[in-house]
């Protein structure tokens, strides 16, 4: 065999995926990991994707190694179907985050943190380096509260300028003759 069939043969190993309860997952890492390395199976990798909870995904070369890994083990299920391909992986592992332009005035919902579920008024742009921060005002309760969020926890919800478009025309104030 030849080194270029041997190094085809080295890249081509499949993913498979396993349901395990969600919050468990590193308990049940543990516990294949030593199953492997005790049994000798050709399980190569164990991969958890913190997006997906509870999904694990071994990479081995036959799924009847899988197979056998997850035997056992009550809480792992191996699941139907053929191996995820190496793209959705990468897919998965390297997202891009969004590029969220908000400016001050828009209209922004809380999607993580203690204000989960509360919408607010942008008052000033992302500023600092690494993590990006917004300065808003909560608009969902009575008082005036200045927050700050990490531009990661909220979602746009409304532009100032769409708000502005939309907003309908005053109405002309009606003068009555006076009477006299």
């Amino acid at each position: 065999m030849s080194e270029e069939e041997k190094q085809g043969k080295e890249l081509k190993a499949f993913f498979f995926t396993v349901k395990v309860p969600a919050g468990q997952e590193a308990g049940i890492i543990k516990l294949l990991a030593k199953k492997a390395e005790y049994t000798g199976l050709g399980v190569k990798s164990i991969l958890f994707v913190p997006r997906l909870r509870g999904y694990l995904f071994l990479e081995a070369d036959r799924e009847f190694d899988v197979r056998k890994l997850v035997r056992g083990i009550s809480r792992a299920k191996l699941l139907p179907g053929s191996p995820v391909p190496m793209s959705e992986i990468d897919a998965l592992l390297y997202r891009e985050p969004e590029k969220i332009e908000i400016e001050p005035g828009d209209i922004v919902q809380i999607i993580k943190g203690n204000f989960k579920g509360f919408r607010a008024m942008v008052l000033s742009p992302p500023s600092g380096k690494g993590r990006k921060f917004i300065t808003a005002r909560l608009l969902d309760i009575e008082r005036d509260w200045e927050v700050q969020l990490p531009i990661d926890s909220v979602k746009l919800v409304e532009k100032a300028k769409e708000r502005e478009e939309e907003a309908p025309p005053e109405e002309e104030e009606i003068h009555w003759p006076e009477e006299g």
